[in-house]
């Protein structure tokens, strides 16, 4: 049976390695090992990452198939560990629930004959092997069994297996003839295009500099320290010690302090005013902590992981739009927060070259402003690239993710011959296309191996749909940020 990567089918019976429940612990503030939130839900069940969960079973079985390949587990491959782990439990929740409303349970005669091969030697059955296994492991391994069982028989009546019968398929909702016939079909009509991109990478300095100084206030840099309390009765603990100079403030970070903001040493890591802002739960609280002057200690405030003190260690810095860093870091807030801004500078410039190509020529127009145009070679209407049809090359620069951009492929198929496109926004690109020619291919005629390739990538959309499914709650990015890149970054 083919089996999609966040199947249980790929994820074989692996050692559960001890590692990768140290891994997550480790990597949080101190304080709040103990009190991660949940991933999120599905069905309203939630998604927990604790000793025995499916969850940290799943992050046991990555981390261990990770080490196993050779890669290096850092903060960014331990979130794909997060995230594929995060995404198998939701498919065996929600295949599990499934099969269950079915009415399905699986025998144990299928049972028994699955676990029949644990206790060969040499081939043949021992019973001296069973006996000798502890009945704890002959119930654990059953269970076990049970589960993947339960999530076959879903797979296989969906998706299919390779298990026939007098050569036809046992399981697994049958492809008609004229579904075939679409497929044979499928990706025979191709489209060329001439291409102009224009990156949002060069958002011009000069374009930088006005936003800054439009908002100038978002860049003020603060000199702070800060200690953050998991509990606020903590949190008022130490507002009171420092208060009564019954403690430093330094001394205070490396008692109470679980360091989610800051350095080791309590510094404020990012101490721009917009950057306050965000970590900051009420927005009536930023001007008490943006007001604090010199040495000055804030009350208790609510953050968005606890409650923070914080402290004014020197005065705040006006922004100099002369520093290189600082137009730094304002493209930066830009490309994070003002992302639409830098595509409708570009999306202006766009329209002008589609008006001045509609004019003189889709070449001709390029030459003008010194931009590249950029054939592109004959590809089907083929929205993420399925496997049985060619698709557009998306490592030609600008055309990243354009295989799964619907506008771009509505736009380009919805073009008459020579027709020039209005502007498309595609990733961090905006472009221009104009339709050249057109190639109509053979059909296909390898009929079974569309057959099996249909199957897979139904299985893969089938995924993709349950990741984006109302009844999943998925905070992974959120609680990994707050609680994993926030404490590893200290």
């Amino acid at each position: 049976m083919k089996k999609g990567f966040y199947t249980a089918g790929l994820i074989i019976v692996l050692a559960v390695s001890a590692f990768a429940f140290i891994l997550a612990p480790a990597m949080v503030g101190r304080g709040n090992r103990d009190t991660l939130p949940p991933f999120g839900s599905y069905d309203g069940k939630k998604i927990k990452y604790e000793q025995g969960s499916d969850f940290a079973d799943y992050v046991s079985k990555y981390a261990d198939l990770f080490q196993r390949q050779g890669r290096q587990l850092d903060p960014q491959s331990n979130y794909y560990i997060f995230n594929y782990a995060f995404n198998a439990v939701v498919q065996k929740m929600a295949y599990t629930q499934a099969v269950a409303e079915s009415g399905y349970v699986v025998p144990q005669s299928a049972v028994n004959r699955e676990m029949l091969p644990d206790f060969f030697e040499n081939g043949k059955y021992s019973q001296r092997k069973y006996r000798e296994t502890p009945a704890s492991e002959i119930e654990r391994r059953q269970k076990e069994i049970r589960e993947e069982l339960t999530m076959r028989r879903y797979t296989d009546d969906v998706f299919g297996s390779s298990e026939q019968f007098a050569g036809t398929a046992l399981y697994g909702l049958k492809s008609s003839e004229n579904e075939i016939a679409f497929f044979e079909n499928f990706g025979t009509e191709k489209r060329g295009f001439d291409m102009v991109s224009f990156s949002t990478d060069d958002y011009p300095d000069s374009e930088k500099e006005a936003y800054g100084r439009a908002n100038a206030q978002k860049f003020i840099k603060y000199d702070m320290s800060i200690i953050t309390c998991g509990e606020k009765s903590k949190a008022e603990t130490v507002a009171k010690r420092l208060k009564n100079n019954e403690i430093t403030f330094a001394d205070a970070v490396n008692e109470y302090s679980t360091k989610n903001y800051s350095d080791a040493n309590g510094k404020l890591t990012n101490s721009y005013r917009y950057e306050i802002e965000r970590i900051i739960k009420n927005s009536d609280d930023v001007e008490k902590v943006v007001s604090l002057a010199k040495d000055a200690t804030s009350a208790v405030i609510e953050t968005n992981i606890g409650f923070s003190v914080f402290h004014a260690d020197g005065s705040a810095s006006d922004p100099d739009f002369t520093n290189e860093q600082t137009v730094k870091d304002v493209w930066s807030y830009l490309r994070s927060n003002e992302a639409g801004r830098i595509e409708d500078y570009y999306t202006d410039i766009a329209k002008n070259f589609a008006a001045e190509a509609a004019s003189s020529g889709f070449e001709e127009a390029a030459k003008k402003i010194d931009a590249a145009n950029t054939a592109i070679a004959p590809f089907p209407l083929n929205y993420g690239s399925v496997s049985f049809a060619n698709s557009v090359d998306t490592s030609i620069q600008g055309l990243s993710g354009a295989d799964t951009n619907k506008n771009f492929l509505q736009t380009a198929f919805s073009l008459k011959s020579n027709e020039i496109s209005s502007p498309i926004v595609n990733g961090k690109n905006v472009l221009v296309l104009q339709y050249t020619n057109e190639v109509k291919d053979e059909p296909s005629e390898n009929a079974a191996s569309l057959a099996g390739q249909i199957a897979s990538s139904d299985e893969s959309s089938a995924s993709s749909h349950l990741m984006a499914s109302p009844k999943l709650k998925n905070d992974l990015f959120t609680v990994y940020f707050n609680y994993f890149m926030n404490a590893s970054n200290n």
